[in-house]
């Protein structure tokens, strides 16, 4: 049962990806990249990672993919004005893209094929919780800001290319 839902989660998710990037309207996309947020969301679940399952269905494919598709819709994004014409000099930027990913994949294959066990209290909030704000409270507060700068990005360059 575990392999069953394994491989249908990890389906959902490659597919909220692919749709993500190939859907032509902003709200389809948005809608495919909250299935895939889900099927993660199902992943960590199958990993008993409770409090992981739970940030990633509230925050996540919650709060934040909410906002997103409100600020889609209260802009409305038209398709025309979303993408832009590529050339030649475009695909270049491609190269390191792929190279980066070679490298990515070579680094995968070079790990050990032998994790060590989790312990017991994997996923729970109270373990979370102590080893975010011990060691990683800067880091989890430069995130916030980092996200909140982002959302106010992206309403800038809505409204700028709408009223354009």
């Amino acid at each position: 049962m575990e392999l069953f839902l394994f491989i249908n989660f990890s389906f959902f998710a490659i597919l909220g990806a692919l749709g993500l990037v190939f859907f032509k309207l902003p709200l389809h996309s948005a809608l495919s990249f909250i299935v895939s947020l889900v099927a993660v969301a199902g992943l960590y679940l199958l990993l008993f990672a409770k409090t992981l399952f739970l940030i990633q269905i509230v925050v996540y494919a919650g709060a934040i993919m909410v906002l997103s598709v409100f600020v889609v819709m209260f802009f409305n994004v038209k398709e025309d004005r979303l993408f832009a014409k590529f050339g030649l000099k475009s695909l270049v930027w491609l190269v390191p893209v792929f190279v980066m990913f070679g490298f990515v994949l070579s680094q995968i294959w070079l790990l050990p094929g032998d994790f060590p066990i989790v312990s017991q209290n994997f996923g729970e909030m109270r373990e979370l919780g102590v080893y975010l704000f011990s060691n990683l409270a800067i880091s989890f507060e430069a995130i916030s800001v980092l996200l909140t700068t982002a959302l106010i990005g992206v309403v800038a360059v809505l409204k700028g290319k709408n009223h354009a």
